[in-house]
């Protein structure tokens, strides 16, 4: 019996070994795959912030030894917040991993990637030792992101901006390098210029308009925008035709601010969304006010390129709309030539559904752009507006008279309303009426006013018959 005992305890051992060996194995196994994880992205895989600051701070060290150079790049994706927003997290990711795989292939021996957070990524360059390296470099990068990427059911092409910072001349340490590169690549994304190297007067604008963004968030939950009115007429009878409103930001240290201080913030930051969402619903508020005391007025509201590449936008619209009880016949959204050809196809799909609804379309800024004629006749339009810069000189301009007469009798062919903006004098009012354009705007007629000045200014005309449209726009 004392031989079985021993089998028994020996067998027993054994199994106890075994099974020691098998949680040590897992257990190990579980310390590594935190460690990872406390080191990679969850979505792309790729080494995160924490990781990306040991091994830049690694190149530091060797930087310093071997007295070679190197790079620290910020990579942004353009209109990364479009896709996320319109296609879902699922596509968005996607492309992250896509985007990621592409700068994996890019890297050389000592050089890292890694993922920030958001649409933002890093890039680590070894051997640099020269701006014109970083700048080479930089393109490497731009055009391995560059293109179309297929996503579910959909290709989406794909640009990105790069912020350079240098070592050790912007920076010694990893948490300075990535925070001048970043206010490089925000300097890059403000001037479209694809990549931009840190400079140090930099700094101190970018932390402005960082601080600006981070207002007008603010301002947009406070109601801080406000909208004025400019009156149109119609030439032939000279009558009140209808009212634009341009907006306004009344900020509450810096005063009255114009949108040219802050559209393009916030069209690059995707605060343009949340933008154009807030003064559609104020200028439908205001609509809806005039339909009440008596007052027939149309109204249209500018969108932005983000805005007409968003497929949700016409869903938006419609929504509030039906919250506001205005019919969608009284509503029109200009659009630029500019927004339109940043991406036809998705662009001729947006107003499409939007037309669909009942609403009607104008491009504004006709002239100033690249449209197609073909692309023009197919969009579902009922409205040109001529750029200012050909109105103001038409008295004086026989080129820009030219240019005038050829947009009215375009816009008479197709059938579409014709509006000349500008209008500053009565010589440019009598030769756009013998030109046949059907409305103008512009200081001969009155300036842009509060809400109340505008009441009084229609309360002194006869405003009783509306031939045209009232216009909420983001970038006048």
């Amino acid at each position: 019996m004392e031989w079985i005992a021993l089998a028994v305890l020996a067998t027993l051992y054994v199994v106890l070994a075994v099974t020691a060996r098998r949680n040590a194995r897992r257990a190990a196994g579980s310390v590594a795959a935190s460690e990872y994880a406390a080191l990679h992205d969850h979505v792309t895989e790729l080494p995160n912030r924490v990781l990306f600051h040991d091994r830049v701070h690694q190149a530091t060290r060797a930087a310093a030894r071997d007295g070679e150079g190197f790079a620290v790049f910020v990579v942004d994706l353009d209109r990364f917040k479009v896709i996320n927003d319109t296609l879902g997290h699922h596509n968005g990711d996607l492309l992250l991993c896509t985007v990621g795989a592409r700068l994996t292939e890019t890297l050389r021996a000592g050089d890292s990637i890694a993922r920030l957070g958001g649409d933002e990524f890093a890039v680590l360059v070894t051997g640099v030792r020269s701006t014109e390296d970083a700048v080479e470099a930089s393109a490497r990068v731009r055009a391995a992101i560059a293109g179309r990427i297929e996503l579910e059911e959909i290709g989406v092409e794909v640009e990105a901006s790069v912020g350079i910072a240098l070592f050790p001349a912007h920076g010694d340490d990893p948490e300075a390098l990535l925070q001048h590169a970043d206010i490089a690549m925000y300097v890059a994304k403000q001037a479209h210029s694809g990549y931009a190297i840190y400079d140090d007067g930099d700094t101190g604008a970018s932390r402005e308009n960082l601080a600006l963004i981070a207002d007008l968030r603010r301002g947009i939950e406070d109601d801080e925008l406000v909208l004025h009115y400019q009156p149109k007429a119609n030439l032939a009878t000279g009558r009140t035709a209808g009212v634009e409103a341009l907006v306004r930001w009344d900020h509450s240290e810096r005063g009255f601010l114009y949108p040219d201080a802050f559209i393009a913030l916030a069209e690059n930051t995707g605060l343009i969304r949340e933008l154009t969402l807030h003064v559609l619903d104020r200028a439908l508020a205001q609509t809806r006010a005039w339909m009440d005391a008596g007052l027939d007025l149309h109204m249209a509201v500018n969108v932005s390129t983000r805005n007409l590449l968003d497929l949700t936008l016409p869903d938006q619209v419609e929504a509030l709309l039906e919250t506001h009880g205005v019919p969608a016949d009284r509503l029109e959204l200009e659009i630029t030539e500019t927004t339109i050809m940043a991406d036809p196809p998705r662009a001729k799909a947006v107003l499409a559904r939007l037309s669909q609804l009942g609403l009607s379309l104008a491009v504004d800024d006709f002239g100033t752009g690249y449209t197609s004629l073909g692309w023009l006749r197919d969009l579902p339009v009922t409205t040109l507006k001529i750029d200012k810069s050909f109105v103001m000189p038409l008295a004086t301009s026989d080129g820009d008279a030219k240019i005038v007469r050829s947009i009215v009798q375009l816009g008479s062919s197709l059938g579409l309303q014709v509006v000349a903006e500008g209008v500053e004098d009565q010589a440019s009012w009598d030769i756009l009426r013998d030109l046949g354009c059907d409305l103008a705007q512009g200081y001969h007629l009155s300036k842009p006013q509060p809400v109340e000045r505008l009441e009084a200014f229609l309360r002194t005309t006869d405003s009783t018959s509306v031939t045209g449209g009232l216009s909420a726009e983001l970038t006048a």
